[in-house]
């Protein structure tokens, strides 16, 4: 694969890096749920990425509106859709709140079934809007995995990953990935990740779970993609960040809300 040009140096924030649930979970009294460790705070992943002059988001979830005041995030141009389960998309009607102040619709990419399922989940958004308005003024494009792809100046390829059964998207931009929800890469996908220098992805526990990577294959994921940093995302309130990242190997370790890197 010849590694697109993204132009100026891609900044990554990792809005959250929660499981569906989020970190404290209700009702749970584990020592993780009532640790005072701030990166024991997971909220639902989402991940904003600033390049070329553009502000995207990857996934849209329950708590962009928390996130977005916390990391300072003024507006967004686009949103790249893995799939839609709630804590991914259920974001979607904070959006408005940019299109209202900067006067500009955002710009939503997926597949289609995914925005199929946008357009039912979200009905209201794509009628005519009522009188005062209030709706997210969202413009829907369908992408397909694993097909090079440049949306507003930027070059992004998704990439086909399982999420259990259900084919989801992963995207590489540039020498960054960003795969969540794994359970299974297919050879395809691994082949067009060859060159990545800062990988993201899930790794949900350390008991194997049906429809997510645990640690064990995460770390083996990782080691095979062979990125020079890779940080773990979507975890659940098994994992201790510190405990867990002292039993991990160099350039591997749990994620954190708020972190940023360069790229």
């Amino acid at each position: 694969m010849t590694t697109p040009s993204t132009g100026p140096d891609l900044r990554v924030v990792l809005l959250g890096t929660g499981t569906s649930a989020g970190v404290p979970t209700l009702g749970c009294t584990c020592d993780v749920c009532l640790s005072t460790d701030p990166h024991n705070k997971r909220m639902r992943c989402c991940a904003y990425i600033e390049t070329c002059g553009r502000r995207i988001l990857i996934d849209c979830g329950t708590d962009l509106r928390t996130q977005a005041i916390a990391n300072h995030i003024t507006d967004v141009d686009m949103v790249l859709l893995t799939h839609t389960h709630a804590d991914h998309v259920n974001g979607m009607d904070d959006l408005r709140a940019y299109n209202m102040v900067h006067r500009h619709a955002i710009n939503v990419y997926g597949q289609s079934d995914s925005l199929d399922d946008l357009r039912a989940r979200f009905a209201y958004c794509f009628r005519p809007a009522p009188p005062g308005g209030g709706v997210p003024q969202l413009t829907l494009h369908p992408i397909e995995a694993d097909t090079d792809l440049v949306l507003e100046g930027v070059a992004v390829r998704p990439l086909t990953i399982f999420h259990g059964t259900l084919p989801i998207l992963g995207f590489r931009i540039g020498r960054f990935a960003y795969l969540t929800d794994v359970s299974r890469i297919p050879e395809e996908t691994f082949a067009a990740l060859e060159g990545v220098e800062v990988l993201v992805t899930s790794a949900l526990r350390r008991r194997p779970h049906p429809t997510h990577m645990c640690i064990s294959e995460s770390v083996e994921v990782a080691k095979r993609i062979g990125a020079r940093q890779t940080w773990f995302i979507h975890m659940c309130h098994d994992l201790d960040h510190d405990a867990t990242n002292a039993t991990l190997p160099p350039g591997i370790a749990l994620a954190y809300d708020g972190l940023s890197f360069d790229v």
